[in-house]
C-alpha cells in the first residue's frame, strides 16, 4: 500500500518537471543577444546599450540623428585644419582667425585736368555748345598782315615761348553769347598751349573751354581770364598729357561779351 502511494507521488513530480521544461527553453531563447522577429518576418537586431564599445569606429549613417555625447566621433578633423565653428561663434582657441575678405575696389577718380578749371561753369558750357557753330579753320598764317593774325602771333610769343603752331587755326566771327567748337589732338611726349586773340574794338571777353573725351562732359582746361586774349596752358604751366596714345579734345570758344573776329591756335613743343 505504501509502495503504491510512493510511486504515485514520484509520477506526479515527474509530470510537473516535464511541464516546466518548455518554459525554461523559451525564456532562454529570448535573450538580448538573439535577433527579434519584426512584423514582416525579418529578424531585427537590438542596438547595444549606450557607452558600449560596439559603437566605436562606426560612421554616422545618413538619415539618422547625430550620435549622442559619449559616443565616438564619426569623422575626426583633418590634421592642420581647425574644427569648423558654428555660425556666430568664434574659432577654436589656438587657431588663427579666418582671413578677412578684401574690400571692394573703389571707383577710379576722373583724370586730373590738364589746366585749371572752374567746375561751376561746366553745366552752362555743356548747354551752350549744343547749339555751337562749327568753327571755321584756316592754315596758320594764311593771311599775312591781318591784324587778328599779327596780334595772335605776338600774344603767343609772350604766353607760349618756344612753341610752334600745330594744326589748323580757328578764325571765326562771333556775336555776344555765341559758341564755336573745333577738335584738337593732344598726345604724350609734348606740351601744349591754346592761344586766342581778338583785336581791340571786337570781342571784349572771350572764353576757351577744353572738354575731355570720350563724352566731352568734363573740363580738361579752361581760360579763367576776362579779356580778349584768352589762353589755356600759359607759360610756365603748359598742358603735358601723360596718356600714351593721342586723344581728341573738343575746344569751345565762347563770346561772353562784344562782337567781332577771333583767332585761336594750338601751340606745342617737345618735352
Amino acid at each position: 500500500m505504501n509502495e503504491n502511494r510512493g510511486l504515485r507521488t514520484w509520477s506526479l513530480v515527474a509530470l510537473a518537471v516535464a511541464s516546466l521544461l518548455p518554459l525554461g527553453v523559451a525564456c532562454g531563447a529570448n535573450s538580448n543577444n538573439q535577433p527579434n522577429t519584426a512584423a514582416n518576418g525579418n529578424p531585427t537586431v537590438n542596438p547595444p546599450p549606450p557607452g558600449s564599445s560596439a559603437y566605436a569606429g562606426y560612421p554616422q549613417q545618413p538619415g539618422y540623428p547625430p550620435q549622442q555625447p559619449g559616443y565616438a566621433s564619426a569623422q575626426p578633423a583633418q590634421q592642420g585644419y581647425p574644427p569648423a565653428a558654428p555660425p556666430g561663434y568664434a574659432p577654436a582657441p589656438g587657431y588663427p582667425p579666418p582671413p578677412a575678405q578684401p574690400a571692394p575696389a573703389a571707383s577710379q577718380p576722373p583724370p586730373a585736368p590738364l589746366a585749371p578749371t572752374d567746375p561751376n561753369t561746366l553745366q552752362a558750357i555743356i548747354q551752350g555748345i549744343q547749339g555751337a557753330l562749327q568753327g571755321q579753320t584756316v592754315p596758320p598764317g594764311s593771311v599775312p598782315g591781318d591784324l587778328t593774325e599779327a596780334g595772335l602771333k605776338l600774344h603767343a610769343a609772350h604766353v607760349a615761348p618756344g612753341m610752334q603752331p600745330e594744326g589748323s587755326e580757328l578764325k571765326q566771327n562771333l556775336t555776344e553769347g555765341q559758341h564755336a567748337v573745333m577738335m584738337v589732338t593732344l598726345q604724350a611726349g609734348k606740351c601744349y598751349a591754346i592761344v586766342g586773340f581778338s583785336p581791340p574794338g571786337g570781342l571784349k571777353d572771350v572764353d576757351l573751354n577744353l572738354l575731355a573725351p570720350p563724352f566731352y562732359l568734363t573740363l580738361a582746361g579752361q581760360d579763367l581770364t576776362h579779356n580778349n586774349t584768352p589762353v589755356i596752358g600759359a607759360s610756365p604751366s603748359p598742358m603735358c598729357p601723360v596718356v600714351a596714345f593721342p586723344l581728341q579734345y573738343k575746344l569751345d570758344v565762347f563770346a561772353r561779351s562784344g562782337s567781332g573776329q577771333v583767332a585761336v591756335q594750338l601751340y606745342s613743343k617737345n618735352k
